[in-house]
């Protein structure tokens, strides 16, 4: 059944970001594959702040510092991750943090005409993909109270917030980030469809694997129940062969194999022939 297992195509550039072999079970995969998700993720967008930072004199200081954060929390979760028996957890928390750190650079990103509510699309993605029950029910509605908070605080003191240099910063930041998350969104639905090709492949083989043992079963029971009906017989003297080899008379054979009982008697044909030859 390994080499079964092994047979499902794997593509190679997804071993670097799910951090697992082929064997690992499949909430691991879509974990370790969106904490790389999330590093990817900071990474260039710390590229997009650093350079609105040095070319378009925004001060972006709290953003790049929760770029780097970010990245750095995911980089300890992904390589953490074997140690949990279950990864909704600490998926959970890696999803609370990126959200709190959304909500408090909200005010230095000129809030919700700024990127980042842009992130939360993915956020809750990653949320449904990753966690089930109530835990998904607590990360959403915490999800949902961050967008709320934010837009709140936003709407009640409208002079914090931070607007932008000019209007050029703030087309590359909303253009830069909507192009980013539409591209995390692809790719985390486009995995989450192989690795659900992967399994229903998986489980597909070993469907057939589990028919076929059950059709050499059944033909082994037939075959063997068509033996034991099968009688060896001397077509000479008429003797049984029993199972240990032995050859026994069909009175004993009938008395030890089938636990009956033989009394004799005379046909009426045997009967005839008797009363012939007397």
């Amino acid at each position: 059944m390994q080499d079964k297992r092994n047979s499902i195509p794997n593509f190679a550039w997804l071993r670097y970001l799910i951090g697992s072999s082929r064997e690992e079970r499949l909430e691991f995969k879509i974990y370790f594959f969106f904490c790389s998700t999330i590093v990817i993720a900071s990474l260039v967008s710390l590229a997009i702040n650093l350079y609105q930072h040095i070319f378009l004199n925004e001060d972006q200081r709290a953003a790049i510092f929760s770029c780097i954060m970010l990245t750095s929390v995911g980089f300890a979760f992904h390589h953490v991750g074997r140690r949990f028996e279950n990864p909704e957890k600490p998926a959970a928390l890696l999803i609370i943090i990126a959200a709190t750190l959304i909500g408090l650079n909200w005010h230095t990103n000129q809030g919700i005409e700024g990127s980042l509510p842009l992130w939360f699309a993915p956020l809750f993605i990653i949320a449904a993909a990753t966690m089930k029950g109530r835990l998904l029910a607590s990360v959403a509605i915490y999800l949902t109270a961050v967008i709320a908070i934010s837009v709140g605080v936003e709407w009640r003191l409208p002079h914090r917030m931070i607007a932008y240099g000019s209007p050029e910063a703030q087309l590359f930041d909303v253009g830069a980030v909507l192009l980013l998350t539409t591209l995390i969104c692809f790719s985390v639905t486009l995995f989450l469809i192989f690795a659900y090709r992967q399994e229903r492949a998986l489980a597909i083989t070993l469907e057939r694997e589990k028919l076929k043992s059950e059709n050499l079963l059944d033909a082994a029971i037939l075959e063997k129940n068509q033996l034991q009906s099968l009688l060896p017989m001397c077509a000479w003297c008429k003797k049984i062969e029993t199972t240990d080899g032995s050859w026994a008379s069909f009175e004993r054979y009938l008395s030890e194999q089938k636990k009956t009982d033989v009394t004799h008697g005379i046909c009426p044909s045997c009967l005839i022939e008797e009363k012939k030859g007397v």
